[in-house]
């Protein structure tokens, strides 16, 4: 027997890349609910209702196509689910409507960046006072994930992060004011966002600014340290335990 196994494709770890070592990002959301206690949760990319059956709460459930297999129905008096993108979502303006502001959001659509970007942007302008959103997928682990080739993922069955790092990049340039925690979150990052204005327009009015910047931008070319070197990974451990003070 070996000594040692050999880790699949895709799953290697390379030099310069997320040492995403701490807490499974499911368990942060986990305590998360605990030690915030949000009136209601929105989700992004919710698919097979696995991180939904954590939640404790009122959520809103987002996904173009639902595939739950997993728990959700739990102690939440309201759980609606929208099987429609996400940006047909926020364009009903169905939180407003309702007069819903999420507390906690956690987005893990799809792994492009323009997406995942204005999956924020939505999410901060709708947020109550002192919310957080917590974005998927922001500390790769090696290059070949960070692709936008969707094929990766379908096809090869590896893990995907595409590239949602970007979000990251982009936030740290345009949103100096938002309090950013990249955590160490397995198996490939959680990237918590604080300090929320939902009245800030920066993103809306730079956001072609924002794409030309960063659409053609590869991680390979430009070498992880240009993106890891802009921050320190935080312990999601650490960063949950100060969520309880």
């Amino acid at each position: 027997m070996a000594l040692f196994k050999k880790k699949k494709p895709g799953r290697h770890k390379e030099a310069g890349f997320g040492e995403n070592t701490g807490t499974h990002y499911r368990k942060v959301l986990e305590n998360l609910f605990k030690l915030r206690a949000p009136e209601w949760y929105l989700e992004i990319g919710s698919r097979d209702g696995r991180s939904l059956s954590l939640c404790p709460c009122n959520y809103i459930a987002i996904d173009i196509e639902f595939k739950v297999e997993h728990d959700t129905f739990n102690t939440a008096q309201q759980m609606m689910f929208f099987q429609q993108s996400s940006d047909d979502f926020f364009g009903g303006e169905f939180l407003s409507r309702n007069a819903i502001t999420p507390d906690l959001a956690f987005v893990d659509g799809l792994h492009h960046f323009e997406f995942a970007l204005r999956d924020f942007m939505n999410c901060e302008r709708n947020m109550k006072p002192g919310g957080l959103v917590c974005l998927h997928d922001v500390s790769p682990y090696n290059a070949a994930m960070t692709t936008r080739d969707t094929d990766y993922t379908n096809v090869l069955k590896r893990p995907w992060t595409g590239d949602v790092w970007k979000v990251i990049a982009a936030l740290l340039d345009y949103r100096p004011d938002l309090e950013i925690n990249v955590l160490n979150a397995e198996a490939t990052g959680l990237g918590c966002i604080e300090n929320l204005d939902p009245t800030n327009n920066t993103l809306f009015e730079h956001y072609d600014e924002i794409l030309k910047k960063y659409m053609d931008v590869d991680l390979v070319e430009i070498g992880p340290e240009a993106y890891f070197g802009r921050f320190s990974l935080t312990d999601a451990e650490a960063y949950v335990a100060h969520q309880g003070r």
